[in-house]
């Protein structure tokens, strides 16, 4: 195997040895970036004159060359790769560039280059997705449904209310994208192994080049440093147990024994057993999924534990959970994307379900309170109620005016318009409430958030 390193050794390594510790397998998707560090850095080395122009343009010329195709060849890694096709392309002057480089602080340079790519990416499906969202909102904004708590019904509120909750999720999702974004935008080349370097080469000029807003500080912690990992895998953890929970609704309302949701034959599969079945296979599949991404973050977590400073080849084991937190969550988020604009609600079902389980109690409590009643009291005489209720096998609908009265002579007819699903929903008028209108100032709202992040992201 090609090495970049060997003069002091006097044997080769144990052939299986070797074999365990090459990374080409998994370095080569970070090759394009790899090309794009030697372009800045021969470029660099020009203006500070360490190679002349012909030289400049010799290496430039020969790096169009090389990465039209990557040869797989029986190299260690994917810098040794690199340098070895500059050096058949221009004998020593391939060799001549890498002065005050190291594989150490490359490595964490392309990586970063990767990822702030991805992200964009990401972001990208983020916005189409939450336009979705609040498109969606906006369409079921007076829409009633029943509101859960443990699962059970608990109050009234619009659909469009329960889908700003997802806008709301994935917000906060978009907000630590960009935190991570923002912890890649420090340019670590120039650090070398661990020290810096002996020669006078602006790293401010390579910032520049490569894009980078910043410069990395201490050269020790930037050889050593995997935090934008940790980020990127937190953000990760938080958006993927988001699309899990919104997943779980979505089985849950596509059960017939709730018949909320009808499943599109788009992204839904079938039995091979039983010809009646229509089995939500996307979303079981985005809430299987947190389990290779927690996994991925506890990887990154356990490389990093007790690592001395600065590089160890500890972290040569940081990519393969990296590029699969990064293709699971893309493919994962265009999936769910492509389901959004085809759920079809089950409205009357939803609003019939929001009648059941005496959903506006506590608006017949509120009522007794803004009489005077203390709410421990309300709710004692609304307990008491409920009692009545089931015991007669009545609703709190079809309840008459005298037997409210029974409970407390302050009731009187305006209850029924408070009992009601419609009115329990208008008077939750509150910033952040489900009531129609707050509901559409909220979409308002969102849109100027949405479109505020992608400003930031620019």
């Amino acid at each position: 195997m090609n090495k970049l390193w060997g003069g002091r050794f006097l044997k080769s390594l144990d052939f299986n040895i070797e074999l365990y510790l090459k990374s080409f397998d998994i370095d080569k998707f970070l090759f394009i970036y790899e090309i794009k560090v030697i372009n800045a850095y021969t470029k660099c080395l020009f203006l500070n004159n360490y190679i002349d122009y012909e030289e400049k343009l010799k290496i430039i010329n020969s790096l169009c060359l090389i990465k039209k195709k990557i040869k797989n060849i029986n190299v260690e890694d994917i810098h040794s790769y690199l340098e070895f096709e500059l050096v058949k392309y221009n004998g020593d002057l391939g060799k001549k560039i890498y002065l005050g480089k190291s594989r150490n602080d490359q490595i964490t340079t392309i990586t970063k280059l990767m990822l702030l790519d991805e992200i964009e990416k990401i972001h990208i499906l983020l916005v189409f997705i939450r336009k979705s969202i609040i498109s969606l909102a906006e369409k079921e904004y007076n829409s009633p449904m029943p509101g859960f708590t443990h699962l059970q019904i608990a109050q009234p509120i619009t659909i469009g209310h329960y889908l700003l909750s997802w806008n709301e999720m994935l917000k906060r999702d978009h907000l630590n994208l960009l935190n991570c974004k923002k912890s890649l935008q420090y340019c670590p080349l120039g650090s070398a192994a661990l020290s810096g370097h002996n020669y006078n080469i602006n790293r401010n000029t390579i910032k520049k080049f490569l894009n980078f807003k910043n410069l990395t500080e201490n050269s020790v912690d930037a050889v050593s440093d995997r935090d934008y990992i940790v980020m990127f895998a937190h953000f990760c953890n938080l958006i993927i147990t988001h699309l899990s929970r919104i997943s779980e609704d979505m089985i849950i309302w596509s059960n017939n024994n709730f018949d909320f949701l009808k499943l599109s034959d788009l992204i839904s599969s079938g039995s091979s057993i039983m010809p009646q079945k229509k089995n939500p296979d996307l979303f079981e599949l985005i809430r299987a999924k947190t389990g290779r991404i927690y996994g991925n973050s506890l990887s990154i977590l356990t490389i990093l534990k007790a690592q001395p400073l600065s590089y160890n080849k500890d972290n040569q084991e940081d990519k393969e959970s990296l590029f699969d937190n990064v293709y699971t969550i893309k493919k994962t988020l265009n999936s769910f994307r492509k389901c959004l604009p085809i759920l079809k609600f089950n409205k009357k079902n939803m609003y019939f379900s929001a009648l059941k389980n005496y959903s506006t109690a506590t608006d017949m409590a509120d009522y007794l309170v803004k009489k005077g009643v203390l709410f421990r009291e309300a709710h004692k005489i609304v307990g008491n109620c409920i009692q009545y209720c089931e015991k007669n096998n009545i609703n709190l609908f079809n309840i008459s005016l005298n037997e409210l009265k029974r409970f407390s002579n302050l009731f009187e007819k305006n209850i029924f318009y408070d009992l009601s699903i419609e009115g329990s929903i208008k008077n939750k008028n509150i910033y952040g409430g489900t009531a129609p209108n707050q509901v559409l100032k909220s979409i308002q709202r969102s849109k100027f958030f949405l479109n505020n992040i992608i400003l930031k992201f620019k």
